[in-house]
């Protein structure tokens, strides 16, 4: 399953809410194995077993089917085994798919920002134009990607030189020595002259 879009995003708290739910039925399953033994070993010895027991049986099963169908629900309604650990799996690997899709949103949203940087000139700035030619290069790479790579993960977490060139234009509160820093690295990653440019101004977000 590839995930693209942000509203894609917006299950990742059901699916977690799934999951521990899923994993405390799982708890109550176990418990409940117990119970159903000593239902049999009632039954041989002619006895009826108490209603607790019986109830506690019928409230299980009842959880675990509401419980079944909205995993389903959640999933697209791709039939998935009604057997917990079956389903279990299939929401953790959903699980996994949102992370990555959040993952890779981001990583995009600085790749698109990179690209709609402007030079205050009216030639060309070649260094910023390579670097947004090779930003729009990414996206199109990333956008039907399906895992992540070590790319994704730099962008995502903020360690990547595209993402210390827009810290270099927007971030007007750093201290001097992180200043420095992210001039240095800008500098050595995408060029000097970029990174003078950034350091002076000369490149902006239209929005700012």
């Amino acid at each position: 399953m590839v995930i693209t879009s942000l509203e894609d995003l917006d299950g990742m708290t059901d699916v977690m809410g799934l999951l521990d739910e899923g994993l405390r039925l799982q708890n109550r399953l176990g418990e409940l194995g117990g119970i159903l033994r000593q239902v049999a070993s009632l039954l041989d010895k002619g006895s009826p077993p108490s209603p607790g027991m019986a109830a506690s049986v019928i409230e299980v099963s009842k959880a675990f089917e509401g419980w079944h169908e909205r995993a389903q629900r959640i999933l697209g309604g791709s039939p998935v085994e009604p057997v917990l650990p079956s389903v279990l799996e299939a929401l953790e690997a959903h699980r996994k798919a949102l992370e990555e899709a959040a993952l890779r949103q981001k990583a995009m949203n600085v790749l698109e920002q990179v690209s709609s940087l402007v030079y205050r000139g009216n030639e060309e700035f070649l260094p910023l134009s390579t670097v947004q030619f090779d930003a729009l290069g990414m996206i199109r790479k990333f956008k039907d990607m399906n895992g992540l790579n070590e790319v994704i993960l730099s962008l995502a977490s903020g360690s990547h030189s595209y993402n210390l060139l827009l810290k270099l234009v927007m971030d007007k509160e750093m201290s001097n020595d992180e200043w420095t820093s992210v001039y240095q690295k800008v500098g050595q990653e995408t060029g000097q002259d970029l990174a003078v440019a950034a350091a002076r101004g000369r490149v902006y977000l239209p929005e700012q």
